[in-house]
């Protein structure tokens, strides 16, 4: 799983609570680098963020993805 996220966001720091708060592994993709924009570019040319890729879905939007981990990877207690 990787997320594309700006470390300055507030809806990509939306997200990386979810991931962390459920333990769920992921690869950041920090938008800082150009390689990771040149990446998200590819996947959606509008290149808005955050964007979570998981195997062949690619999620856009907080909301969309924040109700996306709560089904795909809920927290395990």
């Amino acid at each position: 799983m990787k997320l594309y996220a700006h470390p300055f966001s507030s809806y990509c720091q939306k997200v990386l609570i979810a991931l962390y708060e459920n333990g769920t592994p992921f690869d950041y993709r920090s938008l800082d680098e150009a390689a990771a924009n040149e990446e998200l570019a590819a996947l959606w040319p509008l290149k808005r963020f955050p964007v979570l890729v998981d195997g062949d879905r690619t999620l856009l939007e907080a909301t969309v993805i924040l109700e996306y981990l709560d089904v795909a990877h809920p927290a395990s207690t």
